[in-house]
């Protein structure tokens, strides 16, 4: 009992950090490059920079205005846990914001530089930060309500609206700006999907093969490459023959090995390839046992 207590102490440790940590990497990527980049960008920070060009408000005090209003929206339709998720963000995220953009030395970047870092930045921050339990809030309050009463995917509403803030600065800010910060959704998007995928099992690439030297190509890859095999009977639709197809998922560094089993012995052999965003199991995320 004790030790089961240290260890969920150490997981909410853990988690409390990674939290802060991700919050802080969100608050640098607004107030060291979004911000004084000028760059169009989605969520709260895009929606400050449509606002503020018409609002005399500085723009870091309008963000804190904003997450405000969506937490305490977000809170009441999605309840307590969307509550406690996004409470210790909604806490720390203001001061971090105003340490950044007060104490911290201010720079100048050029606006596509700032839509790239501050949008890879960000999307790492988001990536780590949904990875561990917890919520920026701002416009993801927005996404998940509809997720909950219209059955729409959080990520769709999040690029969709994240996209039409930036396109609304067209009018104003032209359409170079436009274009520079659709680079910034983009970047983002990237950074919280690989960020996820990071964690979450590895990247690799599943081969269906149909060849009548299967089991040739089957024993090098056993042998040579280290992956197992499967074989599977199948028949043609058109043909009404029976075939058989072996599959086998590898790494991405083995790829190359494959394609050159496959190559030597029938270069005409049927293949179709997939990549796979997320593998686990034994040989991709954990050793097998002797």
């Amino acid at each position: 009992m004790f030790m089961k207590k240290r260890l969920l102490s150490y997981a909410s440790l853990k988690q409390f950090l990674l939290i802060e940590l991700s919050t802080f990497m969100f608050a640098l990527s607004i107030g060291l490059f979004i911000l004084p980049g000028k760059v169009l960008t989605g969520g709260v920070a895009g929606i400050t920079s449509l606002i503020c060009h018409y609002v005399p408000l500085d723009e870091d005090i309008m963000v804190i205005i904003l997450n405000t209003v969506l937490f305490v929206i977000g809170s009441i339709f999605l309840g307590k846990d969307f509550f406690f998720n996004t409470l210790l963000y909604s806490i720390s995220y203001p001061f971090m914001l105003l340490f950044v953009t007060r104490h911290m030395p201010s720079v100048e970047v050029e606006p596509i530089l700032g839509s790239l870092y501050g949008g890879f930045i960000g999307g790492v921050a988001i990536g780590i930060m949904f990875r561990n339990g917890g919520s920026t809030g701002g416009t993801d309050a927005i996404a998940l309500i509809l997720e909950k009463y219209f059955n729409i995917k959080v990520d769709r509403t999040i690029m969709a609206i994240d996209s039409l803030t930036v396109i609304f600065g067209l009018y104003i800010y032209g359409l170079n700006a436009v274009l520079i910060g659709l680079l910034s959704v983009f970047m983002l998007s990237f950074a919280i999907e690989r960020t996820l995928n990071m964690y979450s099992g590895m990247r690799a690439r599943k081969y269906e093969i149909i060849s009548d030297r299967y089991q040739e190509i089957s024993d090098e890859i056993n042998n040579v490459i280290d992956r197992g095999t499967t074989i599977v009977d199948v028949r043609g639709g058109y043909t009404g023959n029976e075939r058989k197809i072996l599959m086998v998922v590898v790494s991405e560094d083995q790829t190359r090995a494959v394609d050159e089993v496959i190559n030597r012995y029938d270069p005409e052999a049927f293949v179709i390839t997939t990549d796979t965003n997320e593998v686990n199991g034994e040989g991709f995320t954990f050793t097998p046992r002797l």
